[in-house]
């Protein structure tokens, strides 16, 4: 129940941040497509390298932790703490493929 609350949790904050990003410079309706696209692919991302490899999973936690500190550099603090939020999930869904 946990990991899918933690899957949930993600998908959302991704896709809100997208959205308020895209909707400053490009308008609603574009924002609000680049949000829904950001919070399906999340999940069904991480899912379907959970059912092909779960190994894939900690090379998708190494990708995200890369992302997640070039943006707490770059001083956009939401966004790292999306990918890090991308990290945990893709560790969590990497170690429970394993059993």
């Amino acid at each position: 129940m946990f990991f899918l609350a933690a899957l949930v949790a993600a998908a959302l904050a991704c896709g809100t941040c997208t959205a308020w990003y895209v909707h400053r410079d490009h308008g609603l309706a574009l924002a609000l497509t680049a949000g829904a696209a950001v919070t399906a692919a999340l999940p069904m991302t991480l899912l379907l390298t959970l059912a092909a490899i779960p190994g894939l999973g900690y090379v998708l936690a190494a990708l995200a932790a890369l992302a997640a500190l070039r943006a707490y550099d770059e001083g956009r603090v939401l966004t790292g703490t999306c990918w890090a939020a991308i990290v945990a999930t893709a560790l969590a869904c990497a170690h429970w493929g394993r059993g």
